[in-house]
């Protein structure tokens, strides 16, 4: 049958089978499925299989599907599309209320689980059969067919995942699905959180920079010696206090300050520089700061040459006065690397003082230096730093200069040599000095980052927190299993998934090779406090718009709760056709642009070790069916299950890859009237009684039962107080057909519908959100991220620099080293 047709036929409803047909009349009787009611009309979605057999209707086929089946002669008249909202949006994701539990509340309380050994009178075991059905392409990747796409940089290309020819959706994907909507809809414990006791980072104000002095740790590694040259620690940078406390060495200009050997100082050689004092002016010409600069170097223990360099070392002489007034110190060479545009020193640690008095290296500054180093690291993948080609298409080490754009400047040590995990013997480092005499903490590079006064655990209250013992699990965890956070301890779980079987055969929808290039996925950034912290612990609320860094993650804040994916509620029909073709710079006719595949660049698809490309994906439409077995569940804990599974219409649980692009929305429900057998440890006993065959069958009022859990759940969210997370879980599986989801973007000039970033750029909007004017955030920036029940977010302005471009650096992640 041809694409885009319409056809008609005549619906058949076969009872003992469970499944709605039609016999199409232009296609010689043939019978083709009919997937109730997602392929049917407005009009007969609310009508019963059985109400249907007989009826004469027609259709339109599309994308091998059929779609609109609607009575024979009715009109079609859908709805025109609805606009999006201009200049707002809604984050891919949201997080659902996780609220302080109540430990000993009878049915949603702490306790040990059932277990396995007996049949509990008054529990429920057996089975459920499901049947799942997409309502958006399902992304099922097989990392391990996963091949290179000649002629890219390290770009992949993933096949659709499958099991002997067969399409293969792992019972794993739907049972990790189930527990996260169990886990939510439940108020039970995080199953995994781990690796948060750590302190996040954030970079310190420009300002800050004033605080720190150079230092050095001593040959024993016991001691921090600060190197703060010949100013007081802690006054860098004032005229009345002197110089800068490190002398400047031209590294980055023509010419370059080197030994007399031609070779350029590396880091933590000792050294003896000739040093010539510099007034530094700003544009305007107010003379702001004065520093050191070296003329000559040698190794330390030999003599220093006779030749300088020139007195402006290649700079503006408008911005640099050299004064004349030189002296020769000995110091150690301090080298972070060309890691922002525009560097022209590196830097000489030195000082005056013949003996500079030691503070001792004490074990929680060592533990905030790791803290600092580890926060670096987080911020970037393995390849951002160590998989890089040069314009040769060579792999270039991270500490090479490629370029001025971000990802191209060299990447500072820290970043990538193992030494600085450590603070070991004679490293180099800057130390925050507070009052001039205590060291407040110790950083890889001048203006860094700093560590917020709290780790994410200490802000996730205790009754969240994965549950330490076997007697203290919460719903989720006696039902889908247990493992101890720290030490032995287990629990198997009351709940299994059969095999997941595809339903009159799933077809994959092919593009061939090398396939789709789908656009690059954030990461998980919960150094962004705005997005991830919200205040009282008691019913979270959003982060306090335009709060300072330094108060996000601090006591009194939470975390917000438990990260759930919007549906992609609005979208037209024809938007998940064609996806080959790159539409994502032209609006649909809702207002919306292609979210799910990378933007053409040149005129040709970006593929990059950023993103993947995808050879097809599980169309709209197609149905699995599985078996969920269910050992000693009491009625509540049933019911939350039940619960999940008679979700309204319209509403859908998210599934595997790609959810932030309005992947992976599927339906859940019973596989129809007969799909469960569930009996309580009593009738289960009954039934062992009596081992003859014939006597082994469901008793009945099976309907009644399930309807009597269903309300046990919903009586016990009502007495727990916790009716919102059922709301708000309802709330983001519906999603918003008014505004569209898509990661923060910026718009500008007087751009209204804003497409998507070809320079993927999605850093810019929280760029522009953090703008400042008059040394506070700017009114109307410093947005947080929303409430589940509003969430609607303004597109930004593009910041301009002082030169009408956009910024060069993010203010997290790439970007934040000097």
């Amino acid at each position: 049958m041809s694409e885009g047709q319409h056809r008609t036929g005549t619906l058949t409803w076969n009872a003992d089978t469970g499944k709605l047909t039609v016999t199409v009349e232009e296609e010689k009787g043939r019978r083709r499925p009919v997937k109730h009611p997602y392929d049917l009309a407005e009009e007969l979605r609310d009508r019963e299989p059985g109400q249907l057999d007989g009826m004469r209707v027609e259709f339109r086929w599309h994308k091998s599907r059929i779609h609109d089946l609607r009575p024979y002669g009715a009109p079609q008249a859908p709805p025109p599309p609805k606009k999006v909202a201009p200049r707002q949006f809604i984050n891919p994701y949201t997080f659902l209320p996780a609220t302080p539990r109540n430990t000993v509340d009878p049915h949603l309380g702490d306790r040990a689980p059932a277990g396995h050994d007996r049949l509990r009178p008054g529990h429920w075991t057996g089975t459920l059969r499901v049947r799942l059905t997409t309502v958006t392409p399902l992304l099922l990747l097989d990392p391990s067919r996963a091949e290179p796409v000649p002629g890219t940089n390290d770009h992949f290309s993933h096949p659709v995942l499958l099991r002997s020819g067969t399409v293969h959706l792992p019972a794993t994907s739907v049972k990790g699905m189930l527990r996260a909507a169990y886990e939510a809809v439940t108020n039970s414990r995080m199953g995994v959180f781990t690796g948060h006791r750590d302190r996040l980072g954030y970079r310190m104000p420009a300002s800050a920079s004033q605080k720190m002095v150079p230092a050095r740790i001593s040959d024993d590694g016991t001691q921090v010696i600060l190197l703060p040259g010949d100013t007081p620690p802690g006054s860098g940078g004032s005229l009345a206090a002197g110089p800068l406390h490190a002398a400047w060495l031209p590294r980055y200009l023509t010419p370059a300050v080197s030994y007399p050997d031609g070779t350029a100082p590396c880091h933590g050689d000792e050294v003896t520089a000739l040093v010539e004092r510099v007034e530094h002016f700003t544009k305007d010409g107010s003379h702001n700061f004065d520093f050191w600069q070296v003329r000559t170097i040698a190794r330390a223990g030999t003599p220093l040459p006779q030749t300088r360099t020139s007195a402006s070392a290649g700079r503006e002489t408008a911005r640099h006065k050299p004064t004349g007034e030189t002296k020769t110190i000995r110091g150690w060479v301090c080298v972070t690397n060309q890691n922002i545009n525009n560097k022209h020193d590196e830097r000489v640690f030195f000082t005056d003082r013949e003996a500079p008095r030691p503070h001792p290296l004490k074990p929680e500054l060592a533990d905030q230096w790791r803290q600092v180093v580890a926060d670096y690291r987080a911020a970037h993948r393995h390849a951002d730093i160590n998989e890089r080609r040069n314009k040769r298409g060579d792999k270039a080490e991270p500490y090479e200069y490629l370029g001025p754009k971000i990802g191209e400047t060299a990447w500072s040590p820290h970043q990538y040599d193992d030494a600085y995990l450590g603070l070991g013997p004679k490293a180099l480092c800057y130390a925050w000095v507070e009052n001039g005499t205590r060291i407040k903490g110790l950083y890889p590079v001048q203006i860094a980052r700093d560590l917020f006064a709290a780790d994410p655990e200490q802000l996730l209250h205790p009754t969240l927190r994965p549950a330490p013992a076997r007697d203290a699990l919460s719903p989720a965890d006696r039902v889908f299993g247990w493992v101890a956070p720290a030490g032995p301890g287990a629990h198997r779980g009351q709940l299994r998934i059969g095999p997941v079987t595809p339903e009159g055969g799933v077809t994959p929808e092919d593009f061939g090779d090398p396939g789709l290039p789908l656009p690059i996925l954030g990461q998980p950034k919960p150094q962004q406090g705005r997005f991830y912290l919200g205040t009282h612990t008691d019913a979270p609320a959003a982060l306090q718009d335009r709060l300072e860094r330094a108060r996000w993650y601090i006591p009194g804040q939470t975390l917000r709760g438990r990260k759930a994916y919007w549906h992609h509620r609005g979208l037209p029909d024809t938007y998940w056709d064609n996806p080959l073709t790159d539409a994502t710079q032209t609006p649909d006719p809702t207002g919306r642009f292609q979210e799910y595949r990378r933007p053409d660049k040149d005129g040709k698809p970006q593929r990059d070790n950023q993103n993947r490309s995808i050879r097809g994906w599980i169309p709209p439409g197609s149905a699995f069916t599985f078996t969920i077995g269910v050992t000693n569940l009491t009625d509540t804990e049933l019911g939350a299950l039940l619960w999940l599974l008679r979700l309204p219409e319209g509403h859908h649980h998210r599934l595997g890859y790609g959810k932030p692009l309005g992947f992976g929305s599927v339906r859940l429900e019973l596989a129809g009237p007969d799909a469960t057998d569930l009996r309580t440890g009593g009738q289960w006993s009954e039934t062992y009684r009596d081992l003859d065959p014939a006597a082994d069958t469901t008793p009945t009022g099976q309907g009644e039962a399930l309807e009597r859990a269903f309300r046990a759940f919903e009586d016990a969210v009502t007495q727990a107080g916790t009716g919102e997370h059922l709301t708000a879980f309802r709330k983001v599986a519906q999603g918003n057909e008014e505004v569209a989801v898509h990661y923060p973007r910026v718009y500008d000039g007087d751009a209204m519908g804003v497409p998507p970033d070809p320079e993927g750029k999605s850093y810019a909007w929280f760029v522009s959100n953090e703008q400042v004017e008059d040394r506070e955030i700017k009114p109307g920036r410093g947005r947080s991220l929303p409430l589940w029940n509003a969430p609607l977010l303004p597109l930004h302005p593009e910041k301009k620099n002082n030169r009408g471009r956009s910024p060069k650096r993010p203010p997290y992640g790439r970007g934040t080293r000097r």
